[in-house]
Parts: structure tokens; sequence; C-alpha cells
């Protein structure tokens, strides 16, 4: 992917060295979005297509020499429901924590077929300065539990919790509303789910959570153990502990408005349930995030002499575990000629016909229109700036709102799903997981494989007819000596502050040395490339970026 992706745009490079033209006529576009922080829910509830199961004695599937464990993988389907709603007042636990569990409703029925009931639970508090994880103390929201993390112990695979807690109850006879067994404690996760089929996942290192909102499960466990790590069987159940596991439970209470920036999941692609997993599932996950875009589209019909650029983008997105990403660069992908003004696998376009029957012929997404469209290439990174994947393909839409308020698809892909409400706007960021050549190429660093971000309810404005901002094109370069042996010049002069990159590339796309990457004032500057006799004699290439378009030349190094 990544000797092809360069080697591709260095061939565009070369293409475009003596194409370009002075006072290029343009539109510009802008949107943006920002939605900081990351979701936290305080409550949640069973559903009706939930299931219900109780996790029975077993071998603890992560360390099987621990037996009987609840940690099993010999589940017994019962039934029951339930409702919690908690308080994180403070985030670090102590004994002055306000921490607490509002309400609760837990009815579910044991394998000995008694109707069990839990109405009030009682917030365990650890001594001060145990720190803000919440084993066996406190109430945490959007924690990473078990595998490695609080006892050490692994007898779950780490997970992220939406709601996690530890406290003492009353185990109660639900028919009869009588105590069976008194302070026992209870811990309670609605958690990203860690079962395959009912089997459950091993890895105590690595989150491999499902972290699809519509497929969490909510863990009730009651352990054999009392506050000092004493065996205590429960009385009143036959095997001493009780470990029940709600499916797909509703999470709510959100601090926020949770449905404007989300990523989809891997799953079947809505409208082609044999493609699977895709990036076009109704597989969600809650997150945060903000961008910022401003793109020119000068050319209708793309081509590799299209001066279509990116000129500023900065996306930064946020999982609920924490794990953060940036893209700030984008460098647009160019088609051959005569390849036609659809936007799909190349160039910026404004205002286009995209997905359903359009572009690839296969649909994916539905046929609407995109007030803004473009395909690149770029590095996907951490949140310090460390390139996780680069060379990346990435596809980007301001479009017309593709999903229903509950955030499920339009299955359709022949009608025009457009919905022109400018408070229905949405942006689609897509990193897909093959290569230019179409070869499967997953996106390291993300888990599955492809990004699919989405933001809603966006900014967006246009200038029509606006003269792009001064570019490369507004520059004159000159490169001397060229041919050169051991070093040479590249002066340019800069009219009006501005970003500028200067970098040098050999003839197989990969970068050689980049010689400046600062916002300059106006003036003249001159950089010496020294080749120090440790390159190969041939053609490179000097591409000066400026405010985001390509000024480019040759240069012929002789040995």
């Amino acid at each position: 992917m990544k000797t092809k992706s360069n080697f591709i745009y260095v061939w565009v490079l070369f293409l475009s060295i003596s194409m370009y033209s002075h006072n290029t006529m343009g539109q510009t576009a802008n949107s943006s979005a920002d939605y900081p922080g990351i979701v936290e829910f305080s409550a949640s509830e069973s559903s009706a297509n939930g299931l219900v199961y109780e996790i029975m004695p077993g071998p603890s599937v992560i360390n099987p020499e621990m037996d009987p464990t609840p940690f099993s993988d010999s589940i017994n389907m019962s039934s029951g429901s339930f409702s919690i709603e908690v308080a994180d007042i403070d985030p670090e636990d102590s004994m002055d924590s306000q921490d607490s569990v509002t309400s609760v409703n837990i009815l579910f029925m044991g394998n000995d077929g008694r109707q069990y009931k839990i109405d009030k639970i009682m917030i365990i508090h650890k001594p001060e300065g145990a720190g803000d994880h919440t084993f066996f103390g406190g109430v945490g929201l959007n924690k990473s539990m078990h595998g490695t993390t609080g006892i050490g112990t692994g007898l779950m695979p780490k997970m992220m919790a939406y709601i996690t807690l530890w406290g003492l109850t009353d185990l109660k006879d639900a028919n009869a509303d009588t105590v069976i067994a008194s302070n026992r404690i209870i811990h309670m996760m609605v958690a990203t789910n860690v079962r395959n089929e009912m089997k459950l996942d091993t890895n105590v290192v690595v989150d491999r959570s499902d972290y699809n909102i519509r497929n969490a499960h909510t863990h009730v466990i009651l352990p054999p153990l009392n506050m000092a790590g004493e065996m205590d069987p429960i009385p009143g159940t036959d095997h001493g502990f009780l470990h029940m596991m709600f499916e797909k439970p509703m999470l709510m209470g959100a601090n926020k408005d949770w449905t404007k920036v989300y990523e989809i999941l891997p799953g079947p692609a809505v409208m082609n349930p044999a493609m699977d997993p895709t990036p076009f599932s109704n597989n969600i996950s809650i997150a945060a995030g903000n961008y910022e875009i401003s793109v020119v589209d000068v050319d209708s019909v793309d081509s590799p002499q299209s001066m279509d650029s990116v000129a500023y983008v900065n996306i930064n997105f946020e999982r609920p575990n924490g794990d953060k990403f940036m893209i700030d660069k984008i460098m647009i992908i160019h088609k051959p000629d005569g390849a036609g003004d659809h936007t799909f696998y190349g160039g910026v376009g404004f205002n286009k016909l995209m997905h359903g029957n359009t572009g690839i012929g296969t649909d994916l997404m539905p046929k609407l229109t995109s007030y803004v469209t473009l395909w690149g290439i770029t590095n996907l990174k951490d949140e310090n700036g460390n390139v996780l994947a680069e060379n990346r393909i990435v596809h980007m839409m301001v479009g017309s709102r593709v999903r229903n308020d509950d955030l499920m698809m339009i299955p359709s892909g022949v009608v025009d799903s457009s919905n022109y409400d400018p408070n229905m706007r949405e942006t689609h960021i897509i990193l897909p997981p093959f290569d230019m050549d179409g070869n499967m190429d997953p996106v390291p660093g993300t888990g599955h494989g492809f990004l699919h971000l989405m933001y809603e309810n966006v900014n967006f404005e246009t200038s029509p007819n606006a003269v792009s901002q001064f570019s490369a094109n507004d520059i004159e370069v000159l490169a001397y000596p060229n041919p050169f042996k051991g070093s040479t010049i590249i002066q340019y002069q800069v009219e009006h502050e501005s970003d500028i990159k200067v970098t040098i590339y050999n003839s197989n796309g990969r970068v050689v040395q980049t010689l400046v990457d600062a916002t300059q004032s106006p003036g003249t500057y001159k950089l010496k490339f020294n080749a120090n006799g440790s390159l190969p004699a041939g053609i490179y290439v000097y591409v000066v970026n400026v405010n985001g378009t390509p000024k480019l030349g040759k240069l012929s190094l002789m040995r």
C-alpha cells in the first residue's frame, strides 16, 4: 500500500510539474463541527429484545484452574428486568465520596426457579488515595475494567464499562418481599459485549470488546465472598453466588447529545447484508471530537493537472475508552484524463449526486447530494501527532443526512434521499481497508481495519467564484545548480505570510528530506539540499507546498 500510493503520488507530481497556471479561479467551501468531551451515561434499563442469562458454576474461562467460578462458559437462559440510575459525583473514590445509586430495581429468576429482587444498593467506598479505578469501590463512568486492571487476576476480558459500581445490597425473595441474604457485596457493570456466541473472550491485555451501543451487556454479580475476601456463600442460592447477564440494555441519562458524533462499526452493509464486515452497518459507537476543513474546487473535471486541493484540515476523534485519533493533512488523489467529473476515487467536487446506484455501481450508502466530496491520501495519527498509519486513502463527504432519528440507515439506493434542510447536514470521514489497487490493507491502530466517523448537524458555507488563497501558483521556484552533484539550492519568494513546506522525494515516492515546515513571512528564501554522497544518482522531486497547494520540480543528481 505505502509503496504503491507513494509511487502514484510522485507520478502525478511529475505530470503536473509545468501544468499550473496563475490566478486560478475556484469555489471554496468550509465545514466544521465541535462536540468535545466524551459522552457519559448515568442510567440504564433492560430492553424488550434483550435476552437474560445466568452464568453458572464452572471453570474460569481465563483461569481454568479456578473452579467453580461465576466467570465460566456455562450459561442458562433466564428471565428478568432491571433499571438503575447512578450519580458519579467524585472522580476519585474515597470515604467522603458522594457517589451513589439513586434508584435500582432488579428482578430475575435463578436456576432454582426462585424469583429474586434487588431494590437498594449502598455504594462501598475505598480509603482515600486508592485511585479512581472502581475495583471494589465507588461509581465509575467509562472505565476500562477487568483484564489486567483492578485486582491483577484475570477473570473477565479487558473491557470498557459505561457504568460500573461496587456496593452492598439485600438480596430478596421477589414474591414474598423478604430478605434472603443481607449486606451482600454486589458488583454491577453496563459494559461493552465481550462474548461471541456466548463464548467469553480471553484477552486480558487488549480491549477487544464490541463497542456497538446496540449490543451492550449488563452484569449483576453477587460473589461468594465477604468484605475481607473470605469465602461466604450466599444463603438461599444453590451454588453460593449469582451472576446475571442482560443483553442489549438501553443506555440513558447522557450528559450530552450522543447522536452528534459517532463511529460506524463493523457489520453487514445495510444495503447489501451479504457484505460483512463493512463500515456501512447499523452498528454504532458513541464518540466525541471536532473537525474543520477548507477545500478548493478549481476544476470541474478531475485530472492529474487539477488544482483542486484541501487548503486546511484538522480532524479529532475520541472513542469511549479514551483512544484519540487525528488527521491534519490530506493530499487529493487525481484520476487520469477523461475519467469524467464524478468524484468517485478522485478530486474535489461540490454538489454531486453520490452513492446509491451512482459511482462504483455497488450500493453501500443511500443516494444523496453531497455538498462537498473528496478522495485523498492522509496520515492517521494519535493525539500526540505520532503516525499510526501513513499514506492511507481517505474519503470525505459533507452531505445530506443518510440516517433516521434512531440512527438506522435509510435502505434505498435508487431514490435520491437528500434532505436539504441546513440543520440536517452531516459529515462522513472514511478510511477504507484497501489500497489504491483495491487490495485488502487494514488500517493499523484501529482494531477493525477501517474508520468511519460521522458528525451530524455540521456547519457549512461556500464562497462562489472566490479566488483561492495565495498558493504555489503565485511564487516562482528556482533550483540551482540542476543537474547537481553534492548539493543544490532551492530558492523561492513568499509574497504573503503563508504555511510553507518543502519536501524532497525520490523516484519511489519516499520522502528523502523535509527542508522546511513552518509559517513564513514575506521574503526570499534559499534552502540547501545536500545529498552528501549518501543518495544514489537519479531523478528527485521537490515539492514546495504553499497553504495546501504544491509547486513542483525535478532535480537531477549526478555522481
